[in-house]
């Protein structure tokens, strides 16, 4: 199992810099139905005092169809805790991949308000290693992977031609007491 994890990083690793090699080839990917094929964006997150947060995980992803859409891409954060007198600092990595179906592409062709924004289901496999001395409550040395599989949806909202922001509110189908996230999950990214 723990081989299947590290095929799955690998492998997005090797998807997210396959996706850029062709971006870069095509000039920006072909033009089909609403947008482009290939697209780039992830996450960014800060944050500061008794619990520090700092995480970046890009990701790169293409277009099957204009309602249809697969992405993969590496997540890497720097996790510190301080307080009562209990203070580590741990290095997080590891990688995601996610499909996400586009359901109303546009919310003003339903409810006409000028909120052009489309609503999406969203399914998606993470996979991070983590430090069993933190994370794990048997409190051993070492590292362990952590499996989640996330599902949910959300809102993509267009800021230009080129760029979104998506919203979405998951749920961690196998939630442990080792897991990162407590249900329900809401995050934020931008796809160019």
């Amino acid at each position: 199992m723990l081989l299947n994890i590290k095929k799955l990083t690998v492998f997005s690793l090797f998807f997210f810099f396959v996706l850029i090699s062709l971006f870069a080839q095509t000039k920006g990917g072909d033009r089909s139905g609403n947008g482009r094929r290939y697209f780039f964006g992830g996450n960014f997150g800060l944050q500061f005092g008794s619990i520090t947060n700092i995480e970046v995980s890009p990701i790169a992803g293409y277009r099957i169809f204009p309602w249809l859409s697969v992405a993969a891409g590496p997540k890497y954060q720097l996790y510190g805790e301080n307080y009562a007198g209990f203070k580590f600092n741990t290095h997080i990595y590891g990688g995601r991949a996610f499909t996400r179906i586009m359901v109303i592409g546009d919310l003003d062709e339903f409810i006409p308000l000028g909120f052009h924004g489309g609503l999406f289901v969203h399914a998606e496999y993470e996979a991070l290693n983590l430090e069993r001395q933190y994370f794990d409550l048997t409190g051993s040395e070492g590292r362990f992977w952590l499996q989640s599989v996330l599902v949910g949806g959300g809102i993509s909202q267009p800021i230009s031609e080129r760029a979104s922001v998506n919203i979405m509110l998951l749920w961690n189908l196998n939630e442990t007491a080792n897991s990162l996230y407590n249900n329900p999950i809401i995050k934020f990214g931008i796809n160019f």
